[in-house]
């Protein structure tokens, strides 16, 4: 058996795998880059203003114009990262919902304890389903 190298994903099992991966890895990546940044951000925070003896800090005015743009800034990023992950996702979905041109139909019904399967031709099937060899080279 020969050795393999380390392998992140599995071997692609469908057209669209890569497609999938490539959601993922962004997903991930995203999730990661703004962890980290968080994790930073309270401890680089957390350091520069810790209380220092009896020192009152200044108050901040809640109305200021600066204020508002990061209100709106760090809800806007966030909108769109979620609608670039939402619209990638859906156009995946949507592209593997749609059965290739030359698919064949087989109706399925399933029971409490077995699957009945009826082929367009007529042929019917117990809890297997056995497709056709002009069906498997048509597709290739």
């Amino acid at each position: 058996m020969p050795e393999r190298s380390f392998q992140l994903f599995p071997d692609s099992a469908s057209s669209i795998a890569g497609q999938v991966d490539g959601l993922y890895t962004y997903l991930v990546v995203v999730s990661a880059f703004f962890s980290l940044l968080i994790a930073f951000l309270v401890v680089f925070f957390a350091v520069k203003y810790r209380r220092r003896g009896d020192e009152i800090p200044e108050p901040v005015d809640e109305h200021s114009i600066g204020g508002m743009i990061l209100e709106i800034v760090w809800s806007i990023i966030p909108l769109g990262l979620s609608m670039v992950m939402f619209a990638w996702g859906a156009s995946i979905f949507f592209t593997e919902s749609k059965p290739p041109a030359d698919s064949m139909t087989i109706y399925v019904t399933g029971k409490q304890w077995m699957w009945k399967i009826q082929h367009m031709e007529g042929a019917r099937e117990i809890n297997e389903l056995h497709i056709p060899v002009t069906a498997i080279s048509n597709s290739r």
